[in-house]
Order: C-alpha cells, then sequence, then structure tokens
C-alpha cells in the first residue's frame, strides 16, 4: 500500500512539475513578444537619434564653415535658406515631377548652377534634386526617380544669386 502510495505521489508531483513547466512555457513565448516588440521601438528610436545625430553635425559644420546653406523639409514642402543658424528666407516648394519618397534623407551638395538667357535658371544637386523657377530650364531630362521642385520667381530669383556651386544642403523627412 505504501508503495503505490509513494508511486501515485511521485506520478502526481511528476505531473504537477510537467504541467507548470508547460504554463512557464506559454508564459515565456509572451514575455520573448514583448521583448522582440521592445527591441523593435529601441531599434527605431536609435535610428532617429542617429539621424538626429548627423543633422546637428551638419549644422555645426555649416556654422563653422560660415556659408550659407539650405535645409528642405519634405514632409512640410518647404525650404530655408539659412546662414549659420539664422533663417534668411522661407520657400515653400512645389513639386514638378519625380517622387519625393525616393529622396534620401541627409546632406547633399549643389554640383552646378545652370543660367539660361530667358531666364530659365535651375539649381542641380547632384543625382538628388533640382530646384527651378516657375518656368522650366531647357535641360534634357534626368534618370527616373529625379525630383524637381519650383519656387516662384522672385523666391529663386533670390535663392539663384545667394548659393554658389559646392553649397550645401540637407534633406528632412
Amino acid at each position: 500500500m505504501k508503495a503505490f502510495n509513494k508511486i501515485g505521489v511521485t506520478a502526481g508531483l511528476l505531473c504537477a512539475f510537467l504541467f507548470v513547466g508547460a504554463a512557464g512555457a506559454e508564459e515565456g513565448t509572451e514575455e520573448r513578444g514583448k521583448l522582440l516588440e521592445q527591441e523593435g521601438r529601441l531599434t527605431a528610436r536609435i535610428e532617429s537619434l542617429k539621424q538626429e545625430q548627423d543633422y546637428l553635425l551638419f549644422q555645426k559644420t555649416m556654422y563653422a564653415s560660415d556659408s550659407k546653406y539650405l535645409v528642405l523639409h519634405i514632409a512640410a514642402r518647404s525650404a530655408q535658406l539659412r546662414y549659420k543658424n539664422r533663417i534668411l528666407k522661407d520657400l515653400p516648394l512645389r513639386v514638378v515631377s519625380g517622387r519625393i519618397e525616393a529622396l534620401v534623407r541627409g546632406a547633399t551638395t549643389l554640383t552646378g548652377k545652370v543660367e539660361d538667357p530667358k531666364e530659365r535658371n535651375a539649381l542641380v544637386f547632384g543625382s538628388a534634386f533640382l530646384l527651378q523657377g516657375i518656368r522650366p530650364p531647357a535641360l534634357r531630362e534626368s534618370e527616373p526617380g529625379f525630383v524637381r521642385f519650383a519656387l516662384s520667381k522672385k523666391d529663386f530669383s533670390s535663392l539663384f544669386y545667394a548659393v554658389e556651386t559646392g553649397s550645401q544642403a540637407y534633406i528632412l523627412p
């Protein structure tokens, strides 16, 4: 009789440990899911902090270089001409062609100024984008995805003569 009791108690304890382990495994999967979700949030936060740091380093460099630069706010469809930490001019942007989602966040350089005798001027920022006045310049179409922004005649004239080839621009989302 005692042997049956010992076997029964042992079997009962063994079953209890197995069920407790199974319940712990379910809790483990929930905790793992929560940890993976938290890891995703932290990774996104790290990426946004790296982008913010990159922008702040760009601003610091432009402050030290003592030159004018352009900051494009893609979501707001606007740009700012800046000198050191001062805003010289706010410029509303209008997308003429291209996909603005294709623009890569970060710094880019003014690689060319197109001067046309019919005042169809343009500012070319590498293969990233082009700023033009209301009247489009007589340029051949660039590769697909090339973004063109239009400014009013007055805004474009002031920007065109304020920046030089080699000037910097920073693209913000």
